[in-house]
């Protein structure tokens, strides 16, 4: 049926393997990368990922939350490296760190996000991990606390629809929401009711 009464539907994709992120897309309502999602039989409706412009059909338009995003992983110095900072390089964060590296910025995650989705000037899941990855970088000078504070640190509910969404299963996202919490209480930014 398809094939013959359908126009072909434009989608997007590159590595077939949870690495790009350009499949994202939304599947009975849940955002999904379509690369690795199994299907059951029957029925379903696929949409473009919700909170990004649509290009056509399921291709969205990620290139401004990508360059937001993409700011904010430049790591920020105000001096310049000393031998004495890279032989102290501090390994608290560093499963952390490690588990940053394999997000994709697909934003799966963000779409899957309730408090985003009231709270449009929450900075969502996917940019907090951005911030996060500097937070814990030694090398980092930047003030990334007061920027995930400024961000919505405290909108996020800690309901954990971002790790459920997320196929990188490296990255504990609570976890990493939880000491950006308590990084930000220990300097007295607390939660403002």
């Amino acid at each position: 049926y398809i094939h013959e009464n359908e126009e072909p539907l434009a989608f997007d994709f590159s590595c077939r393997g949870r690495m790009c992120g350009r499949c994202a897309m939304m599947l009975d309502g849940e955002p999904v990368l379509a690369c690795v999602e199994p299907l059951t039989d029957g029925a379903h409706t696929v949409e473009p990922l919700a909170g990004v412009p649509v290009v056509k059909d399921l291709v969205v338009d990620k290139s401004q939350v990508q360059a937001r995003i993409a700011e904010t992983y430049k790591r920020v110095r105000v001096a310049p490296l000393t031998e004495e900072d890279i032989q102290t390089y501090n390994m608290d964060d560093a499963d952390e760190l490690f588990g940053i590296n394999y997000c994709a910025r697909c934003q799966v995650c963000t779409a899957g996000c309730p408090a985003r989705a009231m709270s449009p000037e929450y900075i969502g899941p996917s940019h907090m991990l951005a911030v996060a990855f500097r937070h814990f970088d030694p090398y980092d000078q930047a003030d990334r606390i007061v920027e995930a504070v400024q961000g919505g640190l405290w909108d996020c509910t800690m309901c954990g629809n971002c790790t459920a969404h997320c196929n990188q299963l490296e990255i504990d996202h609570l976890t990493i929401w939880q000491k950006l919490r308590d990084a930000a209480t220990e300097r007295g930014f607390v939660k403002q009711d």
